[in-house]
């Protein structure tokens, strides 16, 4: 009887808190959607009381800003341009450049160790809209008119202003996008009438063109292929990818397309002469010698700063340098890539102005070069990335070149939280090219002729991600 007594009692307790015995209801969850892509993030976007709140740096990086955290104080401090927003967790009150702000209706809060803010209040500061989609649970994402994205430029031709929506009986005034094809010479949109202007901007990181055709949807056979709202067309052009295309919104409607380059291109779309119903797209490279690819090379500490200290007491600082001393040297060769280094000599040089060097420079790469150091039986090449797919691609690339030269163990490509490939904007990895802890590997590492291997590799790997023959 005791026990029928207790249990009677708990299930009385379960039924008079509901939250207590089964837990709180959780905030719904939504996505967001940049460029037709839905984007992840460590822990997934909340909708509360209709303000959805998004993780802090894994969103708005990704528009161009740069995110801050102060641990202590629990304020992120978000920077785009002159913008300068700061928000704390558990408070309302946000500070625009140095002035109280209008109060939130959510505060931001701490998920799993991840800063979620009110994704609309602080984009709409940094220079873009939001369209919310009740029926998905979704936030689309896109550059107020007149302003490029935080990752690109700004579209070449201006808004139009939205087609009004039909009255009930009228016939629908939208055009219908009926093929999107990509052929080895030219991009090709069939319309079923006269084809809009086409809105033409760039995204990088990585990079995209992104085509824009305002009171547009696609047809039956097009929206059919969609998944998640994101189709897929193949490519046969040497220079993309492949090819995306969605109905991006409704208000108004527009198709959105979009192509996934394997190099940096520019293009031109206009109506094909005689035939209004077809756009014609064409792409062209830059011309050689009047754009060039900005690189940046990082030769890790420097200064007071040795860097790991070898076996025989030589200093990383000063293996760095040489390496990547001979890897400009070899880049002075290519007459597409325009070489930038933090320093060329052993000088110190702080990790933020190192990330800051390359950003201000809107440099297209970033390269960081090291040594490693662990126990003596600890060995190998090993190449670090920051969350950034075209980081890890590049970091990839790097460490398959690598490790041709140097002939060491393959410790793989890793997620890293360091700081100059986490505060860089562009593709960035840092190479730990072997440990300077391990016998072996040090009396190697000091050679110049292993140096004159390694700076080869950088330089493949550099020309091979940047698609230069």
């Amino acid at each position: 009887m005791k026990l029928w007594s207790t249990v009677a009692t708990l299930l009385m307790i379960a039924l008079l808190l509901p939250s207590l015995a089964f837990g709180a209801t959780s905030p719904p969850t939504a996505k967001i959607v940049l460029d037709g892509k839905t984007l992840t993030t460590e822990v997934d976007p909340l909708n509360v009381d209709g303000n959805v709140l998004v993780p802090i740096r894994q969103i708005f990086e990704k528009l161009g800003a740069k995110v801050t955290w102060d641990q202590s104080k629990q304020t992120a401090t978000i920077v785009r341009d002159s913008m300068k927003i700061q928000l704390t967790v558990g408070d309302r009150n946000p500070v625009v450049n140095g002035s109280r702000a209008e109060q939130l209706e959510v505060a931001p809060m701490n998920v799993k160790g991840n800063v979620l803010v009110p994704v609309r209040f602080v984009g709409q500061k940094i220079g873009y809209d939001f369209k919310w989609v009740q029926a998905t649970s979704t936030v689309q994402i896109f550059p107020k008119s007149g302003q490029g994205s935080g990752a690109g430029t700004p579209p070449t031709t201006p808004t139009p202003t939205p087609t009004p929506t039909p009255n009930p009986g009228q016939v629908s005034d939208k055009v219908l996008v009926k093929t999107i094809e990509l052929t080895k010479d030219q991009l090709l949109v069939g319309t079923d009438k006269k084809s809009p202007q086409a809105n033409v901007f760039k995204l990088t990181s990585p990079d995209r063109i992104v085509i824009d055709l305002p009171g547009t949807e696609l047809d039956a056979s097009l929206a059919a292929k969609l998944v998640n709202n994101v189709g897929e067309a193949p490519s046969l052009h040497p220079m993309v990818e492949k090819v995306r295309f969605s109905n991006f919104d409704n208000d108004p409607a527009t198709v959105r397309i979009t192509l996934d380059m394997k190099a940096k291109a520019d293009l031109t779309i206009s109506a094909a002469a005689g035939q209004a119903n077809l756009l014609v797209g064409v792409l062209k490279a830059p011309e050689p010698g009047k754009t060039k690819y900005k690189v940046v090379i990082d030769a890790g500490h420097g200064g007071t700063d040795s860097g790991a200290v070898s076996l025989t007491n030589k200093k990383e600082k000063d293996f760095v340098l040489a390496v990547a001393n001979k890897v400009a040297k070899l880049l002075e060769k290519e007459p597409n890539i325009q070489t930038y280094m933090t320093r060329s000599t052993d000088t110190f040089v702080t990790l933020k102005g190192r990330s800051e060097f390359a950003n201000n420079l809107d440099a297209d790469l970033f390269l960081s070069i090291h040594g490693n150091k662990a126990t003596p039986t600890a060995g190998g090449t090993e190449t670090f990335y920051y969350e950034r797919a075209d980081s890890k691609a590049f970091a990839n690339v790097v460490q398959k070149h690598l490790l041709e030269a140097t002939g060491f163990k393959d410790r793989g490509v890793k997620e890293g939280d360091l700081h100059v490939v986490r505060e860089t904007k562009m593709p960035a990895a840092l190479a730990e090219v072997g440990f300077l802890s391990n016998a072996q590997e040090e009396a190697l590492m000091y050679t110049s002729a292993f140096q004159d291997k390694v700076a080869a590799s950088f330089v493949a790997a550099i020309k091979e991600y940047l698609k230069i023959s």
